[in-house]
């Protein structure tokens, strides 16, 4: 069955019309699970929308609740040719992560989104670290965001060879920071952007500071937030030099002066 409604939408039985948009994100059984519960509850007939195509440009997880229910799917029409639409449609809402946008841009091809990845995977980084390092930029974080769920993100000249020098020193800095040697964990976001931060500085010497990691890497284990972990960076950095060999990195970090570099 499949019929208009007020004129407005249309609603049906017929499942198998409904076709996937690609580059949409892999359905999660634990939120269609979590939706069932609440369209049995109450059901608020909330409809689906699709392209001329029949393709499910928002609401797939909705189709497959009201499926498995057994239940009528309401569904509008929208004027929509670009697959970038799932993307815009999503934005804003809380159900997709950066990481939704990231698969789903590359799967569309999207260079720069498959760099972004796969920097990511080698080096361990959360995709908020990565698009960081990429731009060489932290301090237009809501424009990024959004240029970046809308698939406009692009990668500077330069920003290739930040990550990867960045990233290679977060490699070697794994064993100090909590024993942490296994490739395929992340590092902690906090510890991420603390050490972004503290890069930046003039006077911050990576080999300096690995080095003194070396004896002193159980400091790490009283750090949470972004500020213990630059405060732990900056003990750690300072032990054993002389007062005007020492950096002032929580002041680097609380006057925002890394945004100038």
């Amino acid at each position: 069955m499949n019929k208009a409604i007020n004129n407005k939408y249309f609603e049906t039985t017929d499942y198998s019309k409904f076709k996937k948009a690609r580059g949409n994100r892999p359905v999660d059984e634990g939120h269609v699970k979590q939706l069932k519960k609440l369209i049995a509850a109450k059901d608020l007939y909330d409809p689906i929308r699709v392209n001329q195509n029949m393709e499910v440009i928002d609401g797939q997880h909705t189709l497959e609740a009201r499926k498995q229910l057994d239940l009528k799917v309401p569904y509008i029409i929208i004027n929509s040719n670009d697959p970038l639409d799932v993307a815009r449609l999503n934005t804003g809402r809380r159900n997709w992560s950066l990481e939704h946008y990231l698969d789903h841009h590359c799967a569309r091809q999207k260079r720069d989104y498959q760099i972004c990845k796969n920097k990511m995977n080698q080096y361990g980084l959360n995709v908020g670290e990565a698009i960081v390092l990429l731009l060489k930029n932290a301090t237009i974080w809501n424009r990024i965001s959004t240029e970046f769920k809308t698939g406009e993100f692009k990668i500077p000249a330069g920003g290739i060879e930040n990550i990867d020098r960045v990233g290679s020193q977060l490699m070697q800095l794994r064993k100090f920071f909590h024993g942490m040697d296994d490739t395929k964990r992340r590092l902690k976001r906090s510890f991420v952007y603390a050490y972004i931060v503290v890069d930046k500085h003039p006077k911050f010497e990576f080999t300096r500071f690995k080095k003194a990691c070396a004896s002193r890497s159980s400091w790490f284990l009283s750090g949470t937030s972004t500020k213990d972990y630059v405060i732990i960076i900056e003990k750690i950095y300072n032990s054993g030099l002389t007062p005007k060999k020492k950096i002032k990195l929580l002041d680097f970090f609380e006057s925002k002066e890394y945004q100038e570099y």
